[in-house]
C-alpha cells in the first residue's frame, strides 16, 4: 500500500499530528488545533506521495 521508505515519514507525521491534537486538548487553544489540522494535512500528503499502485511490486 505504501513504499517502505515512506513508513518512517508517515508514522512521524501522524505521530506529531496526534501529539499536537493532545496538546490542543490539554491547553484548549485554537492555534494548537490549527497546527494539528495542518500536520494532519501534511501526513496525508506524505501518504499520497509514498503510495504504491496495486500492481506495482515494492
Amino acid at each position: 500500500m505504501f513504499a517502505r521508505e515512506g513508513y518512517p515519514l508517515l508514522l512521524g507525521a501522524a505521530g506529531l499530528a496526534a501529539l499536537t491534537f493532545a496538546a490542543a486538548l490539554r491547553f484548549r487553544s485554537w492555534p494548537w488545533w490549527l497546527a494539528g489540522y495542518a500536520l494532519t494535512l501534511a501526513a496525508l500528503v506524505v501518504a499520497w506521495v509514498y503510495r504504491t499502485s496495486v500492481g506495482t511490486p515494492t
